[in-house]
């Protein structure tokens, strides 16, 4: 099964989004984020992460600021609306209180204040703030998943603010907070209740294709067109060796994640199921396996000629890293010659090169 294809991006968000697993919960010992310049030879343990750019707080009060102008020929005012200590409210406020009650505070705060209660969480997703902010997300979070109360009949009544805090905090992804990404307030509740994909360049309703699977019917907000079975997670990376597909029922797993799970490994030809072993991958969703020397080829064949210099190098990591333990002729000697155009590369090969030798090496295989 070949790579995913990009999807289109959505309302113009051009960045990654930061990503939780499915049970919603953040570690204090998970690891930061790593950025596409690490190196290549460790296998990543978390999806890509945010890198969204927000404005700031002067930014945002400048822009409301010069749209209050009083345009009648006299010198310019400013209209600035200042909210008392009474009347504030609090993302803990936003978290633990009723919907109702906190939604009529909400629309008597000038929009000012509210984008600051985003920008305060945006804050707290993006990790700078060290363990203190990590701390108070994870309150937060632990407000909000033990509520019983918030339900698509609860949160209706809900300001369309306050529902975009309690989806990202749900979530962990700060993109619905995001000024461009505007979701119906349907679309919000449904992601909430776990109905609708959390990935906003995936959006479709769960389960996904009306999976009945144990996996999409077990775990809450799960989507089986863009999460890996695995780790729950997903990312943006498309056209690439990164993700393996199901040849039978069309799951996706981070090709990291199968190697740390023990899901690929040697077995009987895929094909005949007998005869000499080869390096196979077995889907967890439906336990059958796929054969993944063809499927390399497949996704270098129709891939590797548009990526650039960096992304070959990943690429042949994914490859060595995939046939490191194989047994048969044909994967140690896929392992050695990925392990081979990745020293060459370093050396100043150029990556015109090393795609034409890799794609030779494939043609002389079969």
């Amino acid at each position: 099964m070949l790579p995913p294809r990009q999807q289109p991006s959505a309302a113009g968000l051009q960045t990654s989004l930061s990503l939780v697993s499915s049970d919603l919960r953040l570690s204090p010992d998970a690891q930061e984020p790593r950025s596409n310049s690490d190196n290549i030879r460790e296998s990543p343990t978390e999806s890509a992460s945010s890198q969204e750019t927000w404005p700031t707080a002067a930014a945002m009060m400048a822009k409301k600021m010069e749209n209050d102008k009083v345009d009648n020929g006299c010198p310019e005012q400013f209209i600035i609306r200042r909210v008392s200590g009474v009347d504030k409210i609090s993302l803990r406020d936003i978290a633990g209180e009723q919907v109702d009650i906190i939604s009529e505070k909400m629309l008597c705060l000038p929009d000012d204040f509210l984008d600051e209660l985003k920008n305060g969480l945006r804050v707290m997703l993006e990790g700078s703030g060290g363990s203190q902010h990590r701390e108070e997300f994870l309150i937060l979070q632990k407000l909000v998943n033990t509520r019983p109360d918030l339900t698509e009949k609860t949160l209706i009544r809900a300001h369309r603010v306050q529902l975009e805090i309690l989806v990202a905090i749900n979530t962990g992804i700060q993109a619905f907070l995001h000024p461009s990404i505007s979701l119906s307030q349907t679309s919000l509740i449904e992601v909430f209740v776990f109905k609708r994909c959390r990935n906003i360049a995936c959006q479709n309703q769960l389960p996904a294709d009306d999976c009945t699977c144990e996996i999409c019917a077990s775990k809450s907000g799960f989507c089986n067109l863009c999460m890996c079975v695995i780790c729950n997670k997903f990312d943006f990376e498309v056209n690439t060796c990164r993700w393996v597909g199901c040849d039978l029922c069309s799951h996706w797993t981070h090709t990291d994640c199968a190697i740390r799970d023990g899901q690929i490994c040697m077995g009987p030809s895929a094909k005949s199921g007998a005869g000499p072993t080869e390096m196979l991958f077995r889907c967890r969703a439906c336990n059958r396996t796929s054969e993944l020397l063809g499927w390399v080829k497949d996704v270098f064949q129709h891939c590797a000629p548009a990526w650039e210099r960096e992304a070959l190098m990943r690429e042949l990591d994914f490859v060595s890293r995939i046939f490191r333990g194989s047994e048969d002729p044909r994967g140690r000697k896929l392992f050695w010659k990925c392990e081979e155009l990745i020293e060459k590369m370093k050396g100043g090969l150029e990556e015109s090169t090393a795609c034409r030798v890799i794609l030779m090496f494939f043609q002389g295989m079969y």
